[in-house]
């Protein structure tokens, strides 16, 4: 009696977290379909490794803005501040060495702070303030650089082999995961932010300073995005690029909003960001092992974000996005 008792309640346990998490079901038809198809070429370890490599990279530059987003806002500096933070750091590390490296979760701290006084202030929408910011880092960059792509070396620990086929990055990033995911599930503030993409309106009438806590998630937003670039820095190749990739700035987007977090806000969260980034992670490898067409491949990512937008704001229209 009792091994039928558990064993229904494992089976509510798995119904209940599939309709918590639908993307856990795309997961799993996803990986075998491909496993079916590619058996050779899916299911190998250094398969599995780059699969890896692409979910931490997504995760890094998707956690911040996880934050942000159930707020009901969006920041997109992300991608800024690696940029910007790795010219800076090719800068100082002739001056203080290593302890240069820290110039990232500072600018992050810096940019999350700024962005969220001016949205707060000057009542301009999230999206176009933090692109505005991402271009202006981008120019920056490249004008420090002058024009030259640069390299720094001396982080090379951060991606050394620990455990085969695990990239370092990975375990680097499992501790910031869990950090963000207290924040938001078992802490005040983590509720305040919850609440106000819920009901703005309401959050204010209850007495609770919005404003402030605004301030407070974009400035988490830039540290997690800043901590997380020290790991992207070397991850990536420790050099630093020049040019706005499109696809770096849209791909976090798509795994925040394919794990079930709406943009609208009020719902979602790092721990379902993980799911979208695993999910997306193994899509775009199987699809690159498929052959198919990078310009094709560009084109299904557009429309995954789009069906992802579509999906998840069901039933939250006329909610208010700053």
């Amino acid at each position: 009696m009792k091994t039928q008792n558990r064993k229904q309640n494992i089976s509510q346990i798995v119904i209940q977290t599939l309709k918590t998490h639908p993307v856990i079901m795309i997961l799993i038809a996803l990986i075998v379909i491909f496993s079916i198809f590619f058996p050779k070429r899916f299911l190998t370890p250094l398969n599995f490794s780059t699969i890896l490599k692409q979910f931490v990279t997504l995760m890094l530059f998707a956690l911040g803005p996880s934050i942000t987003v159930v707020m009901g806002s969006l920041d997109l500096s992300y991608i800024g501040i690696w940029m910007l933070g790795g010219i800076l750091v090719w800068i100082l590390t002739p001056i203080i060495g290593m302890f240069s490296i820290l110039i990232i979760p500072i600018l992050g701290v810096a940019t999350g702070f700024m962005i969220g006084i001016i949205q707060v202030k000057a009542k301009i929408p999230s999206f176009i303030l933090t692109l505005s910011l991402l271009v202006i880092y981008s120019g920056l960059t490249a004008t420090l650089a002058s024009g030259y792509t640069r390299h720094v070396n001396g982080y090379e620990f951060i991606t050394m082999k620990l455990i085969p086929y695990f990239p370092s990055a990975f375990l680097w990033t499992i501790p910031l995961i869990v950090v963000a995911i207290y924040i938001m599930k078992r802490t005040s503030m983590g509720v305040y932010i919850y609440a106000i993409g819920s009901n703005e309106e309401g959050v204010r009438l209850a007495g609770i300073n919005v404003d402030k806590y605004k301030i407070i998630a974009f400035t988490i937003s830039g540290l997690f995005s800043g901590v997380g670039s020290i790991i992207l820095f070397q991850h990536l190749g420790a050099s630093v690029p020049l040019e706005l990739n499109l696809n770096d700035m849209t791909t976090p987007l798509v795994a925040i909003v394919l794990g079930g977090t709406p943009l609208l806000g009020g719902n979602g969260g790092p721990q379902r960001t993980i799911f979208g980034a695993l999910t997306f992670s193994v899509l775009y490898q199987g699809l690159t092992l498929s052959m198919i067409n990078p310009y094709a491949l560009q084109l299904l990512i557009g429309l995954l974000l789009i069906i992802s937008i579509v999906v998840s704001s069901r039933g939250l229209k006329g909610v208010n996005v700053t």
